[in-house]
């Protein structure tokens, strides 16, 4: 056992040392042949896209606390890790690393372009499990898996031909989020709106008739004039109800198209008529698949949104969108179509891997029918089989269930799972199977050709709690390990992931992929914006840990802001963790100086009777108390209600009272006997909190408890306390109640009176019942000694108050304290602290009137701010009332 523990606690001599040691000694190893209970989890694998971030390690920090928690129950616990290949995000990512060193991803060869994302991907990869590690993360290594390894590739050509046989997969055209920049299709998680102005143009199409006049059409897209084939209108619009069943001509193009009444029409939407385009936009796409009459038109976009196609005029052929666009309207003022413009502001499609406008396109894709792997969804979290955490999530969850469209799959990329596909070139057939073939099932002929493009990055990741287990095939662990406990992740990823997975694991396991999804909240900045590596406001988590320490990171991620709401993560919410760990070292640092050499590891607390310490009943019954919520806390996914117990039982029960009460029986002036029951009571509480933080902040729990006595090779595989271990003393919790009331009384009339810390006044009270009394007056030297005070004694009933005392009434008395003569003289001292006070009573009630802190603050956080308010009023109200007689007496 060390002699001492160093002064400080420095995270970089402490951290790595045990990370390396659990390591070592394969604390995190799930067995291979659990016995009793298993807790098994998967992490949700970050994108080797870049490098974890801090919303990363917030939840990842809330499965760490589950993992240690159930491994200290006795649980076989399997955290297993691994990354994703991100398909289009990593090549988005690595275009853009060429390009700062002018070379074009398009113009290398596919095998170059390959090899590029290989190094990329390998660095990444590196860097993440490096954080993994620094973080202090209790995964298992032994598992780790990657969505591109041999296992999920083939795992994921399975269930596409499965699905593909069962006829839920298909091959169509349908309208998609085409990047022009990427040329590719990207999923809707892909796509960002944004607010922009623009230009609506009002334009007459004339009546193809020769009739005088027209019908006139705004749009914010001229460029896209050329593949209108009809203009429809609502049918209850009586400006426009004469011009239905007539035909208008397409400006620039002469082509007649007809005028068509539909519901889809917001009449409120310029002139109440719409340019129909049904190859480039979702709602001109269904309106054309209701009116047999409108036909679907050859495309007016190329793949990187340049106008092409028999149905553009010569002269704006080869043009760029946005070039097009100009010189579309300026041709439509020439001829006189554009009757009128209006600035106009409206949400933007943009993509989020290239910050391209989205070009929605009718584009031949592959798609699953995602609605058919639904109903048992639905079922399973309707019945509670599969519960979300918070609840407030559900109704979400049920509402995008009832309209899903059908998943386009396919990605025009190169990097990413190639769709098992391949066509004979002889007789046309779709040849789809897990294993490459070499010849047609159907005619036998060779000439197969591959579909050229990848699967959406998805396809595989929602597979992820049963591949990473060894499905399809049978093996141990998917048999001990599957279906995992927990999901915890980004309520962002709800449906395009967490649902999924839901529907995956259903339709090929016929099982709930995990029983539990936890959604952490979103960390944002002072002004409320979410951290971003875009905007430059969310540092780098390596940085912190070096700079501050994994376990204040941790600690702060998840203390006092709530884990699963979004609230902000500053400097200030760092040095809050950091001071707590700061206030844990030196109570042990307190305790190993009071542990006689030799001393053991606590097996239970030293048995107590009615003689003994009022305090060390009272910590022992708080301890139990505080065990118990921390329990029902974790339980319940309340994790920052979890941490904020710990907190406060070790800053205020444990260091500011206890300690302060025990210290003169530690210190042997109580005699010896007092001493060593002090002694043992506070090794035990320290050694079982260590335990019950040892989830939330490993390293330094793992340090103190190996320098003071201990049972057990490692805290990280320890046992964790039962609140049965310590008694619970009802009669102690009640009296402590009245003496710290008492202290905190005395204290507060020190602070009104401004009475000078050398300064020992005396004190009075006069009780409000018997055991009030009795309490009081059998701990008056613990109170004297806490309050600062040279005396207290008791006032009887019917004995005036005695002057020059002011006074505090609380529930169980009411507390006087002699007036220091200094302040009658003197009142500037009680002026300081009237000006401090008013300026947190004016900090607190400005929180407290801020809607976002009462929607984002928790119900008890918001009620102590309500009471600190009152508390501080009154603190002033009573200052007033000091200063009034010194103001009186000043000549």
């Amino acid at each position: 056992m060390p002699k001492e523990i160093p002064s400080r606690f420095v995270p970089s001599e402490v951290e790595a040392r045990w990370q390396g040691e659990w390591e070592r000694a394969g604390c995190f190893r799930a067995p291979d042949t659990p016995s009793g209970p298993r807790f098994a989890m998967v992490l949700p694998p970050p994108n080797v896209t870049g490098v974890l971030t801090l919303g990363h390690i917030l939840g990842d920090t809330v499965m760490d606390v589950l993992a240690r928690w159930h491994r200290m129950r006795g649980d076989a616990v399997l955290w297993l890790p691994g990354v994703d290949h991100a398909g289009l995000s990593t090549q988005v990512a690595v275009r853009r690393h060429l390009a700062k060193g002018k070379v074009r991803l398009e113009d290398l060869p596919k095998e170059e372009v390959l090899r590029q994302i290989g190094e990329w991907k390998e660095a990444r990869e590196a860097t993440i499990r490096d954080q993994t590690r620094l973080a202090g993360f209790s995964v298992d290594w032994s598992r780790y898996r990657y969505t591109m390894d041999p296992g999920s590739l083939r795992a994921t050509r399975e269930v596409f031909v499965r699905l593909y046989r069962d006829g839920l997969i298909y091959r169509g055209e349908r309208i998609v989020n085409w990047d022009p920049k990427m040329r590719t299709a990207v999923s809707d998680l892909e796509v960002v709106h944004r607010e922009e102005e623009t230009d609506l143009l009002f334009l007459q199409y004339p009546w193809a008739d020769g009739s005088p006049g027209g019908l006139v059409v705004a749009t914010v897209r001229p460029e896209t004039i050329f593949g209108d084939t009809a203009v429809a209108v609502h049918p209850d619009d009586p400006r426009h109800r004469e011009a239905v069943g007539r035909s208008v001509r397409v400006p620039l193009t002469g082509r007649a198209v007809p005028v068509i009444a539909d519901s889809g029409i917001d009449p409120e939407f310029g002139n109440g008529a719409l340019k129909v385009t049904p190859r480039h936009d979702l709602l001109d796409h269904e309106i054309a698949k209701r009116h047999p009459e409108v036909v679907i038109p050859p495309s007016i976009f190329d793949e990187s949104a340049r106008l092409v196609g028999e149905l553009v005029p010569a002269r704006f052929q080869g043009l760029y969108r946005d070039r097009a666009r100009a010189q579309v309207t300026e041709a439509l003022r020439e001829g006189g179509f554009l009757t009128r413009t209006q600035r106009y502001r409206h949400r933007v499609a943009h993509s989020e891997r290239s910050d391209d406008v989205i070009e929605p396109s009718l584009s031949m894709q592959w798609f699953v029918r995602i609605a058919a792997l639904a109903p048992p969804v639905s079922e399973a979290v309707r019945t509670g089989a599969i519960r979300f955490h918070p609840d407030r999530w559900t109704l979400t969850f049920h509402r995008w269930m009832e309209n899903l469209e059908d998943w386009c799959i396919s990605r025009q990329v190169t990097w990413g799972h190639p769709i098992p596909v391949q066509y004979c070139e002889d007789c046309a057939m779709e040849v789809v199977s897990v294993e490459p073939s070499v010849s047609c099932p159907r005619c036998h002929g060779s000439r197969l050709r591959a579909d050229p493009d990848v699967l959406d990055a998805w396809f595989t990741s929602w597979l992820w709690p049963f591949v990473t287990l060894g499905w399809p095939e049978a093996t141990a662990d998917l048999e001990r390990y599957y279906p995992t406990d927990v999901l915890v992740t980004g309520r962002d990823i709800m449906f395009f992931w967490v649902a999924r997975m839901m529907m995956a694991g259903y339709r090929f396991t016929g099982r709930r992929p995990f029983e539990h999804v936890y959604f952490t909240g979103m960390l944002r900045d002072e002004t409320g914006r979410k951290l971003s590596k875009h905007l430059g406001n969310s540092p780098e988590p390596l940085d912190l840990i070096r700079d501050r320490g994994a376990d204040a990171l941790r600690f702060s991620l998840v203390h006092p802001n709530p884990v699963d709401q979004d609230g902000p993560f500053t400097s200030s919410t760092l040095d809050g963790g950091r001071n707590f760990l700061t206030k844990l070292w030196n109570l042990g640092r307190f305790l190993l100086g009071h542990l006689p050499d030799g001393a053991a590891g606590p097996s239970g607390p030293p048995p107590l009777d009615g003689a003994s310490a009022l305090e060390n009943r009272w910590i022992l019954s708080r301890w139990r108390e505080n065990a118990t919520a921390v329990d029902e806390a974790l339980d319940g996914f309340e994790f920052t209600n979890a941490a904020t117990v710990l907190h406060g039982f070790v800053w205020h029960d444990l260091a500011d009272r206890y300690v302060e009460m025990a210290k003169d029986a530690l210190q042997g002036a109580r005699g010896e006997l007092a001493r060593r029951e002090a002694r043992e009571v506070l090794q035990f509480v320290f050694d079982r909190t260590l335990r019950q933080l040892h989830p939330f902040v490993p390293h330094v729990t793992e340090e103190l408890w190996h320098a003071l006595p201990h049972e057990g090779t490692l805290l990280a595989v320890s046992s964790w306390p039962r609140p049965e271990e310590a008694p619970l003393d009802r009669p102690a919790l009640a009296t402590m109640e009245i003496v710290l009331d008492g202290i905190r009384s005395l204290r507060s009339l020190r602070t009104e009176l401004a009475t000078p810390a050398s300064d020992l006044p005396m004190a009075r009270f006069r009780p409000s019942r018997p055991e009030a009394a009795r309490a009081l007056e059998s701990q008056s030297s613990v109170i004297m000694r806490l309050g600062r005070v040279a005396s207290l004694t008791v006032l009887p009933d019917g004995v005036a108050a005695p002057a020059g005392y002011a006074s505090s009434v609380t529930p169980h008395a009411e507390f006087f304290l002699e007036r220091p003569t200094v302040a009658a003289v003197e009142p500037g001292g009680l002026a300081r602290e009237r000006r401090k006070l008013l300026e947190l009573l004016e900090k607190t009630r400005r929180s407290l009137s801020d809607p976002g802190f009462r929607s984002r603050a928790p119900p008890h956080v918001v009620a102590e701010a309500e009471e600190k308010a009152s508390e501080l009023a009154e603190r002033i109200r009573k200052i007033d009332g000091n200063l009034a007689p010194a103001r009186q007496e000043t000549p």
